[in-house]
């Protein structure tokens, strides 16, 4: 893709902050912009560019992109400077006097006129220009040749080794092997056409040819000469004629080669994992896809034929696999959803059950209070705290406006939503507010409408996603990294077409996994979606194969098209709306179960990762993990609450009469 500044795109990553660059590009420091890597239309030479986004993409009203959705570092505005002189991009550093002339240096610093400075300014440099780079944690320096640094950025929304790993890939920068994390920069504009020139060799025919085998040719040569000088030897030496031995060395020679030639061929196609291991040759033969069909949701009928007279539920295994097959019944759904996350229990009586309610109630208004009654100077004093209050209070006023629930000026379901949330940050202060919450709680609190079940429900639903708030975003990185696998396996075909186009990672897909498809499907198609998904049926990652069908589906656009990267991120984004759920959900469980029919016939020594992520528990002998794992550490969690839970009646007695003293004074001094 070309731009208008003559770069063909290769790169590019929004988020990226400016941390170090020279005094010219001071009112831009500590801000957000995009860096591209690409080549110079006209020179021919690779180049990277970094210039600032026009606009905030966390604050404004659309957040049509994916990564701006998750955004936990609080953001710092630049200094207030002076304006600048704009720098107009040229075939030279921009940013270093190193390297560049007098002349040069003065076409890039000459100011613009007629448009804001900010907007004019950006750094480009070519990659000749540089001596290296390197990189420290989410950092990326640019050194010059004189070992100066040219300029340091901070990647927010990514890790730099998925730049290093294309640069590597493109032969732009090599590793140092003396100085650590360090990659020396080369740049040759007939690199380019040596590897076009080959790509256009035909590898099977040069593997058909025969290879040269000197030692054997001579061999040959040598036999040829008894047929002209006839050579007597003993016939104790050897009781097989000279033919006879050459003609058996060749025969084994070449049986030997056909043999290479054969285990060559046939590990030519069997995918190779990043660790280099293959994966074998079944992952080449799936089993056929089954014709998949949705069935009816779950009625008040069935709903009412599971319940026991105690008001428990007989069989919630069957009353999961009716939701997972059909969905719900909107008459019923609000009381359905409560025991699917986690606010009913259903073993429970109707008296357990109301009592637990009631219990649940009283726990999340204490809460409530809690911030509640924080003074000024609590909150001036609390950072955290203040940071996430005015996130939430942004956040609130354009969640779901478009739906009637929320819709108008000084709705009260808009302070429900805020409510809910702010109690949420004392429940779970660690985590506290991360922007996409407020998408997953507005459907649960438009259906169920009760405040405290409200919250109790958007807590059961926390839990199942809870790693997709991560600030260092581990838990979204390895579900990127789940999907890759997963798609490389089911379909390799458009696997290998974005891997050609530096697509395989999967960021494009970062929004669906985030918020759960939210912003993807109509209110009413992802209350759908989402209680089929939390029904845990029929594996735990079951959200990974609807996002493989999605992409499955939109496979002959993308290569048909010859999508890059952009192009893949913009048509994904314009599938919201476009979607048929029924289609996805009965295409996601089928290439499910082509996955889990080709797992059962394969060895179960092989594709460790893939009965992962389908949820096969795997021995420590088999692959599975050692040590601690997250069962123990849950554990662990759960011994160190049962030590502060485990309180005394006296100690009990003495924090509630505490308490009550607490309330009784605040009341009295409200008074007087």
């Amino acid at each position: 893709m070309d731009n208008e500044s003559g770069i063909e795109e290769k790169f590019i990553q929004n988020g990226v902050l400016l941390k170090k660059a020279n005094a010219t590009y001071i009112s831009v420091l500590n801000a957000e912009g995009i860096l591209t890597f690409g080549q110079c239309i006209k020179t021919n030479l690779h180049v990277f560019e970094w210039k600032p986004e026009t606009c905030d993409i966390t604050d404004s009203e659309s957040l049509e992109s994916g990564w701006s959705l998750v955004d936990p570092i609080s953001r710092q505005p630049s200094p207030q400077q002076p304006a600048q002189p704009a720098s107009i991009a040229c075939p030279a550093s921009t940013v270093s006097g190193t390297g560049s002339s007098p002349n040069s240096r003065a076409a890039s610093e000459e100011p613009a006129t007629g448009a804001p400075t900010k907007a004019k300014l950006s750094i480009r440099v070519f990659l000749r220009d540089l001596k290296g780079l390197e990189t420290h944690k989410d950092e990326l320096r640019f050194y010059n040749h004189d070992h100066t640094v040219h300029s340091v950025y901070l990647f927010r929304q990514t890790s730099t080794s998925v730049l290093l790993q294309l640069l590597e890939r493109f032969r732009c920068v090599r590793k140092s092997t003396h100085r650590k994390n360090f990659y020396r920069c080369i740049d040759d504009p007939d690199q380019d056409k040596l590897q076009k020139s080959f790509s256009e060799l035909n590898i099977a025919d040069i593997r058909a040819r025969p290879r040269p085998r000197p030692y054997m040719d001579m061999l040959s040569k040598l036999a040829n000469v008894q047929q002209i000088l006839p050579i007597h030897r003993p016939a104790s030496q050897s009781t097989l004629p000279g033919e006879l031995r050459l003609s058996n060395l060749n025969a084994r020679v070449q049986d030997a080669a056909a043999d290479r030639h054969s285990t060559d061929e046939s590990h030519g196609d069997v995918p190779v994992t990043d660790n280099g291991e293959t994966n074998g040759t079944e992952t080449r033969k799936l089993a056929p896809r089954p014709p998949v069909h949705r069935g009816l949701p779950l009625d008040a009928g069935t709903w009412e034929d599971v319940k026991c007279p105690n008001g428990s539920i007989s069989d919630p295994e069957r009353v999961k696999e009716i939701i997972f097959r059909g969905g719900i019944k909107q008459d019923i759904r609000a009381e359905v959803w409560k025991y699917l996350l986690g606010l009913d229990v259903w073993e429970h009586t109707t008296q357990q059950r109301d009592e637990r309610r009631a219990h649940k109630t009283q726990e999340y208004f204490q809460m409530k209070f809690q911030w509640l009654t924080m003074t000024p100077t609590q909150e001036h004093n609390f950072t955290g705290y203040r940071e996430r209050k005015c996130q939430i209070e942004k956040d609130v006023k354009r969640t779901d406006r478009t739906y009637e629930f929320f819709a108008g000026d000084d709705n009260p379901n808009l302070a429900k939503l805020q409510d809910i949330l702010m109690t949420y940050v004392m429940y779970n202060f660690d985590l506290g507010y991360v922007q996409g919450m407020s998408d997953l709680l507005a459907p649960i609190l438009s259906l169920v409408q009760n405040e405290a079940e409200s919250f109790w429900c958007f807590v059961g639903f926390m839990h199942k996603v809870f790693a997709n708030f991560d600030i260092d975003q581990k838990g979204m990185k390895l579900q990127l990294e789940h999907l890759r696998v997963l798609l490389s396996f089911v379909n390799e075909r458009l696997f290998n077409y974005m891997r050609e186009n530096q697509s395989e990672n999967m960021y494009f897909c970062f929004r669906w996994l985030l918020v759960w498809f939210k912003r993807e499907f109509s209110n009413t198609d992802i209350m759908h979606l989402w209680e089929v998904l939390w029904t845990g049926l029929p594996c735990p990652n079951f959200h990974l194969f609807v996002c493989v069908a999605i992409l499955d589906q939109e496979m002959d656009v993308f290569i048909d098209g010859q999508f890059s990267f952009t192009e893949i991120l913009k048509h994904v984004n314009e599938l919201s709306g476009n979607l048929n759920l029924a289609a996805v959900l009965e295409q996601a469980e089928s290439i499910y179960l082509q996955v889990k029919q080709t797992l059962d016939a394969a060895s179960k020594e092989s594709h460790h990762e893939l009965r992962k992520i389908i949820g096969e528990q795997l021995s420590s002998s088999e692959g599975g993990t050692t040590g601690n794992t997250d069962e123990d550490e849950e554990d662990e969690e759960d011994s160190c609450m049962s030590i502060v839970n485990e309180r005394s009646p006296e100690e009990k007695e003495i924090l509630q009469r505490k308490l009550d003293e607490a309330c009784d004074l605040s009341l009295s001094y409200m008074f007087f």
